[in-house]
This record gives C-alpha cells, structure tokens and sequence, in this order.
C-alpha cells in the first residue's frame, strides 16, 4: 500500500502534526514495524482525510516501548507528549488507529489518553509470545511497562469506542483479539481467508481510504466489509480452534483433532482450520490426506502462501516433486516480501534438484 510514502521535506523524524483549522478532530496514526525515520504508516492515506492528524513513528520496532523521539523516552513520558499535542489542537474527538505494532500502540495509548474511539487493526494483546511477531523483534531485549494489554483495557473507559478488525487466518491475531473480546466498548471484526495483512487487503478492493476516513470522521465503519467473517459469532468456534493449535504443539493430536471437528461443525469457513488438520496428518504419515486438508484451506483462502507451503511439503513427501517445487514457487508468489517463504522455496529446490527429498520420517525433521 502507501505506507512507505514520504512526508514532505518539512517532516519531523519521528512525528508530524496535520493541521485541518475546520476539524475538530484529531486522528492519532501510529506506524506499523520498520517504517525508518521520516516516514509513518498510512500518510498518503490520510492525505485527504479532512480532520488534524498527527503521525507517529518509533525506532527500533520496539512496540514503542523506547518512547517517541521528541514527544517522549518511553510510554508513560510519550503519553504525556501527545497530551501536550492534544492541548494544542484543542480537538473535541480523539482518535487513535494502527495497525499491527501501531494497533498494540493504538490501544494502549488510546487508554494512557483517553481517546474518544479506537481503531486496531491485527493487534497483538499480549506481547513477547512464542512464535509472535513481537518475540522476533523484542526477544532479549527488556519487556514493556505494558507486556499485557488486558489489564490496560479493562479500566474503565467511559464512553470509548474500540474497534479491532483481524483476519481469521491469523490464529495469533485470532487469539490477541479474542481475550479482549468480553470487555465492554470493544467490538471485533474479522475477515474470512485473511492473514495479518488486512489493510492490504481492503485497499485491494477499493474500501481502505473511505473506511479510514468515515472512522476518523465519526466513528463508523462499513455494515459490511468484504470477506467479512463470523468466527465470533459461531459459539466457541474460535475458543476451539485457539486450544486445537495449542494441543497440537503439545503432542496431543488426538484431542486437537476433536477440538478442530468442533470448531468446523461451527464454522465450516475456518480456513486455519483444514490447515491445522492438514498438518497433523503430515504428522501422522498420511501425506495424500494432508493434501487434500491443505488444499481445502487454499480454495478457502487462495493467498496464503504458508497453506500454499504446507501442500508443497505434503506433495515432496509423497514423491511428487515436479508438483511440489510448483507449489513452493506458487507460495513464495503469493506473499513475494515474505522471507521465510523465499528461504523455504530456495531450500526445497536444491534439496529435489540435488536428489535428496525431506526425511519426513526423520526426528526433528522441519513441520511447520
């Protein structure tokens, strides 16, 4: 999208205020990871955007634990910076919208300064976790006043208005959400066939622009977003496919198969899912099974490249290897900045071409 769009020459590093003299509106937008300085999430989308925006950017993808240059050297200080900015606009409405790192910050500084309403968009709840994005970029490094949003969330917020939109693909993004899902003011959007990369996916069908505009305008957002899924809504269907993953992990695939009838019984549409049982039939050995799991998640979200990835290992296991360096070049084609993909592609490629296929019957041999 527009994220790497440069403000203009005036540009303050780390933040920069829009003036709009007939707003009475302040939208705070916090930027996403590795938006070097200068340059903040969104700022073309937001170019037209008739309300005051301030942007705000962090080194170090630190989930703004180290603060904001020039508004502040840590949260609680960068929340008292953005005060003083709010005092300058004088605003009637606050808003606060990011997503990813941006969402985490959109949530927790949209409590530290009582902002009116909220947008979030894939946010992590709970920082530092095993496999999360935030352990990639915070492991080893000292963890933030705010490791757990839910505490923060849970004070009372008046009248705030908090909404958070997710792909259910995303079972980290899925289970951030749903721990907050019982708090009042919050309310959930999901979209089906979807990973983390929801604003992509919405400015890939023309609503991004209007959908950020009428939220920092007066809060809506669209009846309808496309793909809009129900997982929230199906019973526990979510709860069961959170726990089926986590069994998983732990070795228990029996009671995870169980967990995952469940949540399909619910809701069919769970992509994640079909994945999910694809993988431990890899596990147990029924390779032509977990292709055809694998390939029900693909036909239920064609651009994930990690489901397209899991049917190339199930075919290369099976012996198929024109058919499965096909598939790792259709995965790595799906998500083409994803480097993991890349390297598993590179990997798959000189392993068939050299004649040595995956062990698949090997200990610790590599399932994701």
């Amino acid at each position: 999208m527009d994220a790497e769009t440069p403000c203009p020459d005036s540009m303050i590093e780390w933040f920069r205020l829009d003036r709009s003299p007939d707003s009475d509106v302040l939208a705070i937008v916090f930027s996403h990871v590795s938006e070097p300085p200068g340059r903040f999430s969104f700022y073309a989308s937001f170019r037209d955007v008739p309300v005051n925006k301030l942007f705000v950017n962090t080194p170090g993808n630190g989930w703004y634990r180290d603060g904001v240059p020039g508004l502040g050297n840590d949260i609680d200080s960068t929340a008292e910076g953005l005060r003083i900015m709010m005092q300058q606009v004088a605003p009637r409405t606050v808003v606060c919208i990011g997503n990813s790192m941006g969402a985490y910050a959109a949530l927790l500084f949209g409590e530290l300064i009582n902002a009116d309403r909220v947008l979030a968009i894939g946010p992590e709840t709970l920082l530092d976790q095993p496999g999360s994005r935030s352990r990639g970029f915070l492991a080893g490094r000292p963890l933030s006043p705010y490791p757990d949003l839910l505490p923060v969330l849970s004070r009372p917020a008046a009248d705030r208005r908090t909404s958070i939109i997710i792909g259910e693909s995303d079972l980290f993004d899925l289970d951030y959400a749903r721990r907050v899902a019982h708090l009042p003011g919050i309310r959930l959007r999901s979209l089906r066939g979807v990973g983390h990369e929801v604003p992509a996916m919405l400015h890939r069908f023309g609503v991004w622009r209007p959908l950020i505009r009428d939220f920092a305008r007066d809060g809506s957002l669209p009846a309808f977003l496309p793909l809009e899924g129900r997982i929230f809504e199906a019973g526990d269907a979510a709860d069961a496919l959170i726990e089926a993953r986590r069994l998983r992990l732990a070795g228990d695939r029996r009671a995870a198969r169980g967990r995952l009838g469940h949540c399909l019984a619910l809701y069919p549409d769970a992509d994640a899912a079909h994945d999910e049982i694809g993988v431990i039939e890899r596990e147990e050995g029924a390779f032509a099974k977990a292709e055809a799991a694998h390939r029900l998640a693909l036909r239920l979200a064609p651009d994930r490249g990690q489901y397209g990835l899991h049917l190339a290992l199930a075919l290369e296991a099976q012996g198929r290897f024109g058919e499965a360096l096909a598939a790792y070049d259709q995965a790595s084609a799906l998500e083409p900045g994803n480097r993991f993909l890349a390297r598993s592609r590179e990997e798959a490629r000189r392993r068939l071409q050299d004649g040595t296929p995956a062990a698949w019957g090997t200990p610790g041999f590599f399932r994701p």
